[in-house]
C-alpha cells in the first residue's frame, strides 16, 4: 500500500521575489530615522509633560532634580554672568551705605560743634521703615566720589573677549544677549 504524495515547489523569478516577499528587517526592532524623529515629543508636548509630573520630580540631586534642571539651564544661557553682576552690585550697595554712616557720622560730629544747630535724627541703616530726610542745614558736608557708571555694549564685547579667548562670536552674543553682527562689528573695530 503505498501512496503518492505529489509534492509543489513555487519558485519566485529573481525579480519578482524582491517584490513579492518583505526582504527588511522590522521584526528586530529597528526604526528608521524619520520614525525616530517622530517619537520624539514636540517642545509643547515636553512641557505638558514636565508641568505633569512637575511635583514628582525631585527637590534636589545630581540628576533628574529640579535643582539639576536649574544648574545645567543657568550653564547653557549663561546665568553665572548675572550671579556676577549682582554680586558685584551688592558689594557697591555695602560701601555705599558704609559711605553714608561716615557722612552721617562727619554730620552729627559737625552739629555738635555748631550750637545753633537744630538737633538731627540719625536713622538706623538695618531697619527697611522709609527714612525721612532732615531739614537742610548750611553746612558744608563733604563729596562722596560719583559712583560709575555701567560698562557700554562695547566695553562689554571687549572685556568678554578678554576673559573667553577662545568663545565663538555665537555663545559670546548668547552670554552678552546682544546680535552676533554687533559682536562682530566690535571685534573687526578694536583687532580683537
Amino acid at each position: 500500500m503505498s501512496e503518492n504524495i505529489n509534492l509543489n515547489k513555487e519558485v519566485f523569478n529573481k525579480r519578482i521575489y524582491q517584490k513579492t516577499i518583505d526582504t527588511s528587517f522590522r521584526e528586530l526592532g529597528v526604526k528608521t530615522i524619520q520614525e525616530q524623529v517622530d517619537e520624539q515629543p514636540t517642545i509643547q508636548e515636553f512641557f505638558n509633560m514636565y508641568n505633569t509630573l512637575f511635583y514628582n520630580i525631585n527637590e534636589l540631586g545630581p540628576t533628574n532634580s529640579h535643582e539639576f534642571l536649574v544648574k545645567t539651564s543657568s550653564e547653557y544661557i549663561g546665568a553665572e554672568q548675572d550671579n556676577e553682576l549682582i554680586n558685584l552690585l551688592q558689594a557697591e550697595i555695602s560701601n555705599l551705605r558704609q559711605e553714608l554712616l561716615a557722612n552721617q557720622q562727619q554730620l552729627a560730629d559737625l552739629t555738635k560743634l555748631i550750637p545753633e544747630a537744630p538737633e538731627i535724627e540719625i536713622p538706623d541703616l538695618e531697619s527697611p521703615e522709609v527714612i525721612e530726610e532732615p531739614e537742610p542745614i548750611e553746612v558744608p558736608t563733604p563729596q562722596s566720589p560719583a559712583t560709575s557708571t555701567p560698562p557700554s555694549n562695547e566695553e562689554r564685547v571687549i572685556t568678554d573677549f578678554q576673559k573667553f579667548t577662545k568663545s565663538s562670536v555665537g555663545k559670546r552674543a548668547k552670554r552678552l544677549n546682544l546680535n552676533k553682527k554687533y559682536v562682530r562689528e566690535v571685534k573687526k573695530e578694536n583687532n580683537l
